[in-house]
């Protein structure tokens, strides 16, 4: 695999060809009005404003004022959420949203539900997968348990992006248009191309989207230890067809996005162990993903207002190779040798039907909202490898005591099927009584076929079969035009993960066995939330406070001690029995210029989120909770709206709290950084994006990142975030 970051050499080439394009159709800057937030994650359409949850909605233009590269980037002063990051070799592999943590947050784009994560040994990561921010129109979060609407994967909430459409290019009267934008960050030397071209025709929309990004590792700010060399590349493609005249528009999508990075593993050489004698170790890893939506949404449909219809296909495969070589240990271990391939594909089929009917009576107005889910998942995975004495030649395919190729579980198809609905129902103007209620059906299949069985001769793979209800209940009331007051109760639910009931691995040298859980239960929350939404004055946004009770929290590959017979240390995932959660979060945006004449605008924004855990059982810290955080903001949008810069500090208060029942662990101090952003139009055509960050190179670490690491672990210097860094995109449209 060839990277040699060819765009990082022809950087310069993109920005003086996009500034000559813009500058040889250079026009007067344009102002074009803010239209109010909409949202959708509740399933129609509804003004920001008017929801009663904790939802917010992250813009293409929030996201190119953030300069977003990565996911770090995109969620970045997002209260309640942080996201993970292994810097030896897999990048960004998890979400945590007010500390659940694993597959418990659902994650979607177009409608279609994004893989979930698995992870297995030192060489094998099917992390969190998230659409290239270049192909993004918006992001919405909705935080907190949402199976109602949602179904088991949604027990701490959704991230629902919405990808950039032919229309949002090709405003009324133009029937063409391309946008071209290209990018570096230094923190990960990494470059963007990106292109997209929409034109209308008679009776049809379309749209190409191409992006192209490549950089290195992420530069850690290391004193002894330095970050492993990576090279990586990704290419995405979006395109899309709206076609009319078919009463509605009818719209096609076809997504594809390639992954690729080659890591010199040399953090794994220096943690002793098992690696004492690695003198060499590369990872090789792949991922190709693409999905295709057909979706239709009917207005004035019969009875209805309005009628939503999603047939989808996604398939994600990962390939993830590594090489390794040993020195001889004399007289027993001659040199060697060692190729691991991991392979994990999951094919996603589906469909969903959402209507939509407002009902006027005495009682007051109806708006219903219900709608049906089908799903099915087939999730195939394997490790194969081979051993090579580099002495005599000899191959082998037992590797560690262990026979390859094996199944870590068996081939697992999962169907799953919702009905819900919901009713906003309004007795009186300005009061809202929101009841809903879903109805679930879960089935997982295993297939044990000769490679699951010839590795796990005794284990007898478990199907499941169960039915879940979530209700929920909400209730808001106005207060004047510009504040709404919510209080809800949910209960979320989260069927067994296939891998936890039906998991085999047996490292025979290491004395290590993971063992299935055919007993594990589903895990079950309650959750009340109280909050208020400011809107349409000087200052504007939300916040919350909220309760979760937890049963059967499930916790994966827990140690569960050893086996008497076999001196075997055995991890099994389990059910914790109760679990609670509570905490507040708060988003708000002030108009100084609103206050103070002189200040014509300034504006300043605050987010700041507190989270508390409890094992109630053990009476244990939960350590997937995040530290507390709150991020201040200053902008000035220049009254003639051709630049606008924004001073940001974040604080994140010590990792104090954590348990440490099973030893030590590291807990990383409290921080604060300081961010500084900026925007200038150089015309209708031409804009320039540019940021300096963490400005006064504070050393920090992530405790989404660093949990669970101990406080004498060598390569802890890697989890330090990148010192003061430096991003900028140059964008043009036309």
């Amino acid at each position: 695999m060839a990277m040699n970051s060819p765009a990082r050499r022809g950087h310069a080439k993109w920005f003086g060809l996009l500034a000559a394009l813009a500058a040889a159709r250079a026009q007067p800057l344009t102002v074009i009005p803010e239209l109010e937030l909409v949202t959708v994650v509740g399933k129609t359409p509804q003004p920001l404003s008017e929801v009663a949850a904790t939802v917010s909605v992250i813009t293409a233009d929030e996201l190119e004022l953030r300069l977003a590269f990565d996911p770090d980037d995109v969620f970045r002063n997002e209260p309640g959420l942080s996201v993970s990051r292994d810097p030896n070799r897999f990048g960004y592999t998890a979400i945590t949203v007010r500390g659940l943590s694993g597959n418990r947050m659902l994650v979607e784009t177009d409608g279609v539900p994004s893989p979930g994560t698995f992870a297995i040994g030192s060489f094998s990561n099917a992390g969190r997968q998230f659409t290239d921010p270049e192909l993004v129109k918006r992001i919405e979060i909705l935080k907190g348990p949402a199976s109602t609407l949602y179904g088991s994967d949604a027990i701490a909430g959704v991230i629902a992006t919405t990808t950039v459409d032919p229309a949002d290019l090709l405003p009324a009267g133009t029937d063409h248009a391309l946008r071209l934008r290209t990018g570096y960050a230094s923190d990960s030397h990494s470059a963007l191309a990106g292109i997209t071209a929409a034109a209308r025709f008679q009776g049809f929309d379309g749209m190409l989207a191409y992006s192209r990004r490549e950089g290195s590792e992420l530069q850690n700010a290391y004193r002894v230890v330095d970050a492993n060399p990576r090279d990586s590349e990704v290419d995405s493609v979006l395109g899309r067809a709206v076609i009319h005249g078919l009463g509605r528009p009818l719209r096609l999508t076809l997504g594809w996005e390639r992954q690729a990075a080659l890591t010199d593993v040399d953090s794994l050489e220096l943690s002793a162990g098992r690696f004492a004698n690695t003198i060499f170790l590369q990872g090789d890893d792949h991922v190709e993903d693409w999905r295709f939506v057909v979706d239709q949404v009917l207005v004035d449909a019969g009875v209805f207002e309005q009628i939503d219809w999603r047939l989808f296909q996604l398939e994600t495969r990962f390939s993830q190779v590594t090489d390794e070589e040993r020195r001889p240990v004399p007289p027993a271990v001659p040199p060697l040798a060692i190729d691991r391939n991991f392979s994990y594909q999951e094919t996603v089929t589906g469909g969903e039907v959402t209507l939509a009917r407002e009902i006027d009576s005495a009682s007051g107005t109806h708006q219903l909202v219900g709608g049906a889910e089908l799903t099915r998942t087939r999730v195939v995975e394997r490790r194969d490898g081979l051993q090579t004495n580099l002495t005599t030649g000899a191959s082998t395919g037992t590797i560690l005591g262990e026979v390859l190729p094996v199944r870590d579980f068996p081939i697992s198809e999962v169907t799953k099927a919702g009905l819900y609905l919901q009713d906003e129902w309004r007795p009186q103007d300005a009061f809202t009584l929101i009841p809903a209620l879903r109805a679930d059906w879960y089935q997982l299949e295993p297939t044990a076929d000769a490679m699951y069985v010839a590795d796990n001769p005794t284990q007898n793979p478990v199907s499941i079969r169960q039915q879940s209800l979530a209700p929920k209940l909400g209730a808001s009331a106005r207060l004047g035009d510009k504040l709404l007051l919510y209080l809800q109760y949910s209960h979320g639910f989260r069927s067994q993960p296939f891998e936890d009931v039906n998991i085999g691995l047996d490292l025979p040298q290491f004395q290590v066995r993971a063992i299935p859980n055919p007993d594990l239960k589903p895990e079950k929350s309650d959750s009340v939330e109280f909050g208020l939404r400011l809107t349409g004055g000087a200052v504007i946004g939300s916040a919350s406070v909220y309760y979760s009770r937890y049963r059967d929290f499930i916790e994966s590959k827990v140690n569960i001690g050893r086996d008497p017979a076999s001196g075997t240390t055995l991890f099994q995932s389990q059910n914790i029995g109760e679990a609670e959660i509570r905490g507040a979060e708060a988003s708000l945006e002030f108009d100084l210029g609103a206050w103070v004449a002189a200040l014509d605008g300034l504006s300043g924004t605050i987010s700041a989120a507190w989270t508390h855990g409890e094992d109630l059982v053990r009476d244990q810290p939960i350590n997937s909770i995040d530290p507390a955080r709150a991020t201040i903001g200053l902008r000035f949008d220049a009254p003639s709206t051709r630049w606008l810069a924004q001073l940001t500090v974040t604080t994140v208060a010590s990792a104090d709290r954590v348990d440490e029942s099973r030893g030590p662990l590291f807990q990383p101090s409290g921080y604060a950084t300081v961010d500084l952003t900026g925007q200038w139009h150089f015309n209708d055509r031409l804009r320039l994006n540019a940021g300096v960050f963490n400005l006064t190179d504070q050393s920090y670490y992530e405790w989404a990142s660093v949990r669970g690491r101990t406080p004498t672990d060598p390569l802890l210097e890697l989890y330090q975030q990148p010192g003061r860094n430096v991003s900028m995109t140059l964008t043009a449209t036309f």
